[in-house]
């Protein structure tokens, strides 16, 4: 399975393991952010402090990199309790990977907060949901309310005259992209498209190109990242332009941090309406 599934695209449809326990509250709560996502909310809470241990990031910004350079590195179950968690948290693709290490991490007496944003509305609940565990509620309560604002702000923009048929391309030879369950599907309509997959009901998922070719997209968005043996922007970029009826395609190179359901979303919800805008005035 593509690299993406077992670590980047956290938004697969897993448990979201919503009945967890609650961090023990307090100055002393010890954090292990499994992912990019509860990562950067993390540190843009406050709570930078309080991480003891962080999963090797794959996409984060440069400013939270430098607030992690220090933190320890961890991933399996014996890395994760040497730094002594009192809270554990993630996306759900944690529990997808390896359900046994949540597990086990419960049954070591570690709270264990594994979110499953679908839409942005989602996030913004991630985001107070989390910071509540990590004892830092108002913080987050301050943060998903002006992501809010924001998003409520470009919502009030002017309808587009039709929407504009997209795919994503994340990676991969057969292609691996985004259904409905997933931010991204959420974002592409808000900005004013349409995902050509969004009407399967899966998150992230292989296609093959002769069902992309007969959606008929308009947009192709393209992750910008490399991971584990796959191509770079460029062979991306090569692969779509060696389908010829897709080598004409305008092209949206989209960071995937902007994709999962982190703070990041409205960067990208910004990204896509201006690629989406200049793919109906090239059509006009």
């Amino acid at each position: 399975m593509a690299g993406v599934y077992r670590i980047a695209l956290a938004v697969v449809a897993a448990a979201a393991c919503s009945g967890s326990a609650p961090a023990p509250r307090g100055p002393g709560a010890r954090v292990v952010s499994l992912h990019d996502v509860t990562t950067e909310l993390v540190i843009a809470v406050g709570a930078g402090d309080r991480l003891v241990g962080v999963a090797d990031p794959v996409d984060v910004r440069t400013d939270v990199a430098a607030a992690i350079a220090r933190v320890p590195r961890v991933g399996d179950l014996e890395s994760i309790l040497a730094v002594r968690p009192t809270i554990v948290v993630g996306l759900a693709v944690v529990a997808a990977q390896d359900p046994d290490l949540v597990a086990r991490l419960r049954q070591a007496g570690v709270a264990v907060y594994l979110g499953d944003p679908g839409t942005l509305d989602d996030v913004f609940a991630l985001t107070r949901e989390l910071a509540a565990r990590i004892d830092a509620g108002p913080a987050g309560a301050q943060l998903a309310a002006r992501l809010a604002s924001e998003a409520r702000g470009g919502d009030s923009a002017p309808a587009t005259p039709r929407r504009v048929r997209v795919f994503v391309y994340d990676c991969c030879d057969p292609p691996f992209t985004t259904g409905r369950h997933t931010v991204l599907d959420d974002l592409i309509r808000r900005a004013g498209g349409d995902n050509v997959f969004g009407d399967l009901a899966a998150g992230w998922t292989h296609v093959s190109w002769e069902q992309v070719v007969a959606r008929r997209p308009e947009l192709v968005v393209i992750h910008a990242y490399r991971y584990d043996g796959q191509g770079d922007v460029a062979d991306k970029q090569r692969a779509v332009r060696a389908i010829s009826a897709l080598a004409g395609l305008p092209t949206l190179v989209i960071p995937l941090g902007c994709s999962l359901g982190g703070l990041r979303s409205l960067e990208g919800l910004a990204r896509l309406r201006t690629a989406i805008g200049a793919a109906l005035g090239a059509r006009a």
